[in-house]
Formats: structure tokens, sequence, C-alpha cells
């Protein structure tokens, strides 16, 4: 089900259309960079009237900040509470990393954006997207300094640490191709088998982790 947004809001019901609208935009974005594309041309493009485009988007960075949402914000409320579910915080980590790299392949274009032209975005706008990145960051050292606490990680400095785990799960948007050798749900399993490995303490051998 699509859903239409408020600036800097959480998700509300709305139109297809308006998703349809961001895709193309983001796809026209990444071909051609932000700058190189007009409100006409994206009308064109959805093979609207400019002012039914305008109905929808009050200008361009309006349209742009949508498209970064789609990473920056959508992604980030929808899959925190991955953090606050069921399981082991290693295993709740391992889902979160999932969703997050899955997250990409799905949406290469808005990542591509996310990553590209957030400088074209003024200066409140930005804000707002950086503040959903410092939640979603702050989020995750959280989670991770409790599993110190559970005795599941070894992680001496959990927001280094999270910062690290970012850059590692933004990287296949740099270098992901569909076509190549491994599929993004592999990936995803591969990149969350990585993280909690990294994290999970090195037992003595033929001690049992989990005693009883």
């Amino acid at each position: 089900m699509s859903t239409d947004r408020s600036e800097g809001g959480r998700p509300a019901r709305g139109s297809a259309r308006k998703a349809e609208i961001v895709a193309l935009a983001s796809r026209m974005f990444r071909q051609h960079g932000y700058h190189g594309v007009g409100m006409r041309a994206l009308a064109d493009a959805a093979g609207m009237q400019a002012a039914s485009l305008y109905h929808h988007f009050r200008n361009k960075e309006e349209l742009l900040l949508e498209t970064i949402y789609v990473v920056d914000r959508d992604m980030i409320v929808e899959q925190m509470p991955l953090l606050d579910g069921p399981g082991t915080h290693g295993e709740r980590l391992a889902r979160l990393v999932r969703a997050h790299v899955t997250h990409l392949g799905a949406n290469r274009d808005a990542w591509w954006v996310a990553g590209r032209e957030l400088r074209a975005l003024s200066p409140e706008r930005l804000e707002a997207v950086q503040a959903f990145r410092r939640d979603y960051q702050r989020r995750i050292a959280r989670h991770l300094a409790e599993g110190v606490e559970a005795g599941e990680f070894d992680c001496p400095d959990p927001r280094l640490s999270s910062l690290a785990i970012l850059d590692l799960i933004n990287g296949p948007n740099e270098w992901f191709d569909p076509s190549g050798r491994l599929t993004i749900a592999e990936l995803a399993d591969r990149y969350a088998d990585m993280v909690v490995r990294q994290l999970t303490p090195v037992r003595p051998e033929g001690r049992d982790p989990n005693p009883r």
C-alpha cells in the first residue's frame, strides 16, 4: 500500500501517484543530477501537466527531500523497532542489518540521490534529514551498549562501533550490481553475519557460552 507523507512527519495514507512521482524523480535525479532535471521535464516524464505536479509538490526541492526521505526517514522509522523485537541482541541487530541492506537493493535510485544530492537541500531541510540519521546512529549505539551489558557483545566504544557498522552496511550503495555474483538477499545475510561476528566475544576454547 502506498503512502503520502507530510514534510518531516510520519507516514500517512495517500496516493500511489505521489509514490510513483517520487520513484520517477529518484531515477531522473540519478541519471541527470538534481540540477539537470526541471519540473517540466519531470511532469512530461510522468505524463502529466506541470500544474498537476505542483499539486503534489510545491517545488523541486520538496520533491528532492521526499526522494531522500525514502532512505533517511521512511527506512529509519520503519526499521528501528526491529531492535526492540524478540530475540537476543545479536539476532535483533542481524535483522536490522538485513533489512537495511535489502532496502538499499530495492531503492537504489533513492540511495544514490541521498548519497550525492544532500547538499542541494536548504539548511533547514538538510538538518531535518541529518536529525533522522543521528537518531538511527544513536539507537544502534544504544543497542550495542545494551548488548555489552548483557554479555553478548564485546564492544568497548559503542558509538564508534555504530558508525563503523553504518559505514559498512551503507557501502553497497557504491558498488552493488543486481547482475553480480550475489543477490541482495545473499549480501544482506553475509553482512548481518559479519557484523554480529565482529561483536561477539571470543570465548575460551571449550567453554560453554550459555552455561545452565
